[in-house]
């Protein structure tokens, strides 16, 4: 399946295309395109001057000189998965967990922006990786906000190990989002079943309610 997204959205724009090389943002957006669509159909391996020159139409000197690898594809698509993430993450709104059910449809929603990337690896937020890149990013800020509202406003119980839970309980949502979005879309796993589903056995259980 593709899902495939073009460009470098919103602020991070600039920074982004000023990383890949000289050539003109139109051009840049198109390359980058071009080679989200081979990661999303292929994977890393697809990611040569040859395929993404075959697949745009141009000469392998044009992405060359365009400064278009696989470094630099896999640096943009993390600076718009850290974009996403920090824009989305803070539209949540009401009481602690109205905040932290919003908060979790927010990283349904950074993971289908994002999928060809975390498709293909189950990194891209671990630290390590953004620091290779020059990117500074606080991932538990927004939940440990949203954790110390809900104790203090009684939504929630107070949580024991914030940090373990935060791990334990998105690590559960945006892993099996990207699974099934990726690998089970034919079968009628479109985005917003699949955030609904995964938020309501997130936040409610498996056990049987009353109706």
């Amino acid at each position: 399946m593709r899902f495939s997204r073009g460009g470098i959205p919103r602020r991070n724009m600039r920074l982004a295309v000023s990383s890949i090389g000289s050539a003109g943002v139109a051009m840049d957006r198109r390359f980058l395109a071009v080679a989200t669509e081979l990661l999303d159909e292929e994977g890393w391996s697809a990611l040569s001057l040859d395929r993404i020159a075959e697949r745009a139409g141009v000469s392998r000197a044009t992405v060359w000189r365009a400064g278009i690898t696989r470094t630099s594809v896999e640096r943009l698509l993390r600076l718009r998965l850290v974009a996403d993430y920090q824009e989305l993450m803070g539209q949540t709104t009401g009481s602690g967990l109205d905040r932290l059910i919003l908060a979790l449809r927010a990283l349904c929603e950074v993971a289908e922006r994002n999928l060809p990337l975390l498709a293909h690896t189950d990194l891209a937020f671990h630290g390590p990786d953004l620091e290779a890149i020059g990117v500074e990013f606080d991932y538990f800020a927004p939940w440990l906000q949203i954790l110390a509202q809900a104790a203090a406003d009684g939504s929630l119980a107070p949580v024991d190990d914030p940090p373990r839970f935060i791990v334990a309980l998105t690590d559960s949502l945006i892993l099996t989002y990207v699974h099934l979005r990726a690998h089970h879309g034919d079968y009628g796993w479109d985005a917003d079943r699949t955030a609904d589903h995964l938020i309501d056995l997130l936040t409610h259980g498996f056990a049987p309610r009353p109706p």
